[in-house]
C-alpha cells in the first residue's frame, strides 16, 4: 500500500507512522516526495522512530547506520542527503533512539535549524515576489492573467485564451501564498523546537 502525506512536524509524522503500525501497516520505505510504502504486518509491538542528521561524507553516513543496526534498529527510510532518517525497532526492547538527554537536545537543535532554513527561504521568496510583482497579483487573481485584453474578449476567443492561461495564472497567484503559508508554518515549528531545546537544558 502506498500513501502520500505531507507533514510540517516530525513528531506528528512519527506518531502517524506508529499509528499505521498499530493498524497492521509497517513502513517499508519513503521517498523524497513523501510517498510512503507500507506492507502488512502482524507484529504490532514494533516501534518506529525518526532521527534528524547531516553527514559530511558517505563513510560517516554508513557508520551512523551501522551503529544503530548493531543495536537492533532497522533503517527503513532516509538517505545521506535527506533531513530525516526512519528507524524501526522490530523487538521494541528499547523504544528510544537517544541514549541521553544531550542526544535528544541535539536532535531538537538539528530540527530547529532545518525549519529555520525552510522559514527563511520561503518567506524570502514570498517577499521577492511581492516586491517584484506588487501587491495586486497577491490580492487579485485577475492580475495573474497576462494575456493582453483578455477581459475584453468574448465568445470562443475569450474562453480559448482564458482556459489556456488559467493553470499559469493559478500558479503565479498561488505559489507566493503557498510559500508564505509554508514559511509561517516552518517559523512556528522553529520556535516550537527552540522551546523543546530550552526544556531539555
Amino acid at each position: 500500500m502506498k500513501k502520500f502525506k505531507v507533514f510540517s512536524n516530525a513528531q506528528k509524522e512519527e506518531q502517524w507512522l506508529n499509528n499505521m503500525l498499530q493498524k497492521g501497516w509497517q513502513l517499508k520505505r519513503v521517498n523524497g516526495i513523501n510517498i510512503y510504502t507500507f506492507e502488512k504486518t502482524t507484529n504490532k509491538e514494533q516501534i518506529l522512530r525518526l532521527d534528524c542528521q547531516s553527514f559530511e561524507s558517505e563513510q560517516k553516513y554508513q557508520h551512523y547506520k551501522a551503529l544503530y543496526e548493531e543495536f537492533g534498529w532497522l533503517h527503513v527510510g532516509g538517505s545521506r542527503s535527506s533531513a530525516l532518517q526512519y528507524w524501526l525497532n522490530p523487538n521494541n526492547i528499547d523504544d528510544s533512539l537517544f541514549s541521553d538527554q544531550s542526544s535528544e537536545k541535539h536532535y531538537f537543535q538539528r530540527l530547529s535549524k532545518i525549519y529555520g532554513t525552510y522559514a527563511y527561504f520561503s518567506l524570502f521568496f514570498a517577499f521577492c515576489v511581492y516586491q517584484g510583482q506588487g501587491s495586486e497579483q497577491f490580492l487579485n487573481l485577475k492580475d495573474a492573467y497576462y494575456t493582453p485584453g483578455l477581459w475584453y474578449k468574448t465568445g470562443y476567443d475569450f474562453w480559448g485564451s482564458f482556459l489556456f492561461e488559467t493553470p499559469f495564472a493559478i500558479t503565479r497567484f498561488g505559489s507566493p501564498w503557498l510559500m508564505l503559508i509554508f514559511g509561517l508554518i516552518s517559523l512556528n515549528m522553529y520556535f516550537k523546537y527552540k522551546r523543546e531545546i530550552a526544556k531539555s537544558i
